[in-house]
């Protein structure tokens, strides 16, 4: 009998995986438009849950962020600058400029619109 995507996704979890993620939102309607538009994430309408690639989780109203403090949360991106764009054009802000970081990847720090800053990594062949 075939497993509904929950429990297979579920059961491809390995010990130690980040599985679910928790993100602080004054406004998880804004949060949803900005990563839907942002990273392509799965929102629900009416409800705060997300999908990103491998992993679920929701938007947290009442918890507030905490930029200069706690883990930071690292995303994958296929162009840092049209990202980038992506970013300040749906609300975010860009808090530290895209840098290199190693001969194949470029590194860059965001803010979403609800305030919570979030890491960008671009990653290219190398030269």
């Amino acid at each position: 009998m075939p497993q509904d995507p929950e429990t297979a996704r579920a059961l491809s979890l390995v010990h130690g995986q980040v599985c679910y993620l928790q993100l602080p939102a004054a406004d998880r309607n804004r949060a949803a438009a900005f990563y839907q538009a942002v990273f392509g994430w799965q929102t629900e309408a009416h409800h705060p849950d997300f999908e990103a690639p491998g992993l679920i989780g929701q938007w947290v109203e009442g918890r507030r962020p905490a930029r200069d403090a706690g883990p930071v949360l690292w995303l994958a991106v296929a162009d840092m600058n049209d990202t980038l764009e992506l970013v300040t054009r749906h609300g975010g802000q860009i808090l530290e400029p895209p840098a290199p970081d190693g001969p194949t990847r470029t590194l860059a720090t965001i803010a979403d619109p609800e305030g919570n800053p979030i890491g960008l990594a671009g990653h290219a062949p190398p030269l």
